[in-house]
């Protein structure tokens, strides 16, 4: 249904929901300029699985040299800076759902301030629905998913309307094999936070001034099904013939087909970008290109965008040392994660090249005996000349400390400790010291063997802080 609009009249919008293979219509009216909503109802496929869905069923030869490249474009243009903010977006979001709720019920931006007073949006309704929605794991940018989107959004412009009439279809003539898909349109998008607000506030005309189903959220969210791949476009439309724009957004959010190449649902995520206007925000203009994000073992590493956005898959879950190098950044920096079956978000944010403070990871305890262990962990100076020791003691305040050592190169360190006692449970974390900090690892615990030589009772495994463990490891600031 093609629309037509002034800036004084009302709006009929069509949407087409896919259910099986019949598209249903229904329409939608909606009011310029805060009266825009995204279009109600997107479409939603869920395939009965066929495999487990975070691993590769056929690992494909490659080495450590190879680069991922279909994180972007070739021209390295795209995901641009708006696409790679609302990428940035939805994946703090999903590790947050709770602080989600309450930043899109409270922060000032003109335009979805109108959207939200126009739907009247009930916030207390909106926060009470994310508090509910459990964190998820991110989403990795896919060039073919957004290839299938920029063809959509140029479709929408040259039609001068809003609809989902061939999105899917885009998505498999893209090559893009998926086992869940969801897919969003907003074609009167007015910036990426707007966009962003839009999907995910599910502002419209239904209960408490969202969208019934809340489909967009549902996407963004990943909240009914394993969305672990995204392709974002938003085109610019300043024709004033057209009634679409300022900016046509197509979203296509996705669980890959692991059985077909090149498609896998566990990566390493992020953004590399500096801070300039230090408002904890990744905007438009802020991300660093060109950025070489390599892991110390697997098969891929991946090079940024030229907005900083990057990701690659991880074939296999551990405990990875992940190295940032390239233009603006001092030196190399590295920091270590623990991925599990699913991907892991790890932004760098650097401060006039500064990556951050130094690290310490605490790991296990080794060679136990009655009166003597090894300690182990991994020491990330960043650069930086530090001093690294271990504390230990039967609680968490420890009370005993261990030789100290100095060094200015990342390294997997033990330091034996003894003059302990049989039978006794320990508490022991990671210290890392720099000339202007002290930085703790997560603490661990073990047990000693009883004097009698019988075995031990198995230790409460404990983390906290310090890096690697989880789903998320978020924003590294400063």
């Amino acid at each position: 249904m093609r629309q037509f609009r002034n800036r004084f009249c009302r709006l009929v919008f069509c949407t087409v929901v896919f259910t099986g293979m019949f598209p249903a219509v229904f329409t939608a009216i909606a009011q310029w300029p805060d009266g825009h909503m995204p279009e109600p109802d997107p479409p939603a496929v869920h395939q009965p699985p066929v495999e487990r869905p975070f691993f590769r069923a056929l690992a494909e030869p490659a080495s450590s040299d190879t680069e991922w490249t279909l994180h972007k474009t070739a021209d390295n243009q795209h995901p641009d800076g708006i696409e790679q903010q609302m990428t940035w977006l939805m994946n703090r979001a999903r590790t947050n759902p709770t602080r989600e709720g309450i930043w899109l019920a409270t922060m000032n931006d003109p335009d979805v301030d109108g959207a939200r007073d126009y739907f009247d949006v009930n916030l207390d309704v909106l926060q009470d629905e994310f508090s509910t929605i459990q964190a998820k794991p991110p989403a990795a940018f896919d060039v073919r998913l957004y290839q299938a989107a920029r063809a959509h959004s140029d479709y929408l412009v040259a039609n001068d309307s809003q609809n989902h009439d061939g999105q899917l279809d885009r998505v498999v003539d893209a090559g893009f094999a998926y086992l869940s898909y969801r897919g969003n349109v907003f074609s009167y998008t007015r910036s990426g936070i707007h966009g962003h607000a839009g999907f995910n506030i599910d502002w419209g005309e239904g209960d408490a001034g969202m969208q019934s189903g809340r489909g967009h959220r549902q996407a963004i969210m990943s909240i009914d099904g394993d969305y672990t791949n995204v392709g974002l476009s938003v085109v610019a439309e300043a024709d004033p013939a057209t009634g679409v724009g300022p900016l046509v957004t197509t979203g296509n959010y996705c669980l890959a087909n692991t059985s077909q190449t090149n498609h896998f649902n566990r990566f390493l995520v992020g953004t590399v970008w500096r801070d300039l206007n230090a408002n904890d925000q990744y905007d438009p203009g802020e991300g660093m290109g060109g950025i070489s994000v390599r892991p110390d073992r697997g098969a891929y590493h991946a090079v940024t965008a030229d907005s900083g956005g990057y990701a690659m898959p991880l074939l296999e879950a551990g405990t990875y040392m992940v190295s940032f190098s390239g233009s603006g950044i001092s030196g190399e920096t590295i920091r270590t994660v623990t991925v599990d079956s699913q991907s892991l978000l790890l932004d760098l944010v650097t401060i006039n090249g500064d990556p951050g403070d130094a690290e310490a990871i605490t790991g296990s305890a080794s060679a136990i005996s009655a009166n003597t262990t090894q300690l182990n962990g991994i020491v990330n100076p960043n650069g930086k000349d530090v001093d690294y020791y271990f504390e230990y003691g039967p609680t968490t305040l420890y009370g005993d400390i261990s030789e100290v050592f100095s060094t200015t190169a990342n390294q997997h360190i033990a330091i034996a400790v003894s003059e302990l006692s049989p039978g006794t449970l320990y508490h022991f974390r990671l210290v890392v010291v720099t000339d202007t900090d002290t930085i703790n690892g997560n603490d661990r615990s073990f047990e000693t063997v009883p004097a009698d030589g019988s075995e031990p009772q198995a230790p409460p495994i404990s983390s906290s802080g310090g890096g690697g463990g989880g789903c998320f490891v978020g924003t590294i600031i400063r």
